[in-house]
């Protein structure tokens, strides 16, 4: 069962995040209009939560975007991202887009190979420079 994600949930998904340090970005998620944050349960288990949002460009067609997929490490490679990616993706289109997006870095091979098996087609292969100064 999928639900969407009330600000009373920030802990609860942050007790699913890999990354304990997002919580900021969790709340503007879960208090902005423009995006969206889903949790799976299985069992009334919460098992993975995904982020997204549309951009607000006023002179572009809102595009949906995946911003993040996570699931608990014992229910992987069991159909719950590809779950959670439909549910963002009927929300965004019920928000008026007719784009949806993902982005991954190009080692990200297990992730490319998903995007690529929902139905998705490599756009751009881009490379990000920096450096310390």
């Amino acid at each position: 069962m999928i639900r969407e994600a009330k600000i009373s949930d920030c802990e609860l998904i942050l007790s699913l995040a890999d990354n304990k340090n997002i919580e900021g970005e969790i709340r503007k998620s879960l208090t902005s209009y423009n995006e969206a944050v889903f949790i799976d349960y299985e069992n009334e288990i919460p098992v993975g939560f995904a982020i997204c949002s549309i951009s607000d460009e006023k002179s572009l067609e809102p595009i949906g975007t995946l911003n993040k997929i996570t699931l608990k490490q014992t229910y992987k490679n069991k159909g719950i991202d590809k779950r959670l990616l439909n549910k963002c993706e009927k929300w965004a289109k019920d928000k008026g887009c007719k784009t949806f997006a993902v982005t991954c870095l190009a080692e990200e091979k297990q992730k490319r190979e998903f995007y690529n098996f929902a139905g998705f087609t490599e756009t751009d292969n881009i490379v990000y420079f920096s450096k310390k100064l």
